[in-house]
């Protein structure tokens, strides 16, 4: 798979923190970099996607807020 080679710039205690992270998951830095925006990417079109539903339909209510989060857990 082709890649693109970003250069980043992290405060130091993020910097450190995050490499301690990668190595304690066997993965490479750039690999947990790549799949921790990956996951904020996908929070992002989640929030956007909500925002929309809510603009169409109304707030969600607090009951199916509740009846959501109870199938976060199973």
């Amino acid at each position: 798979m082709p890649v693109e080679k970003l250069s980043l710039s992290f405060e130091p205690e993020l910097a450190r923190r995050t490499r301690e992270a990668a190595e304690a998951t066997g993965r490479s830095l750039s690999a947990f970099v790549a799949e921790a925006v990956e996951y904020r990417l996908k929070l992002e079109a989640a929030r956007r996607l909500l925002e929309e539903w809510e603009a169409e339909h109304g707030s969600i209510s607090e009951q199916e807020r509740a009846r959501v989060r109870s199938r976060w857990r199973d």
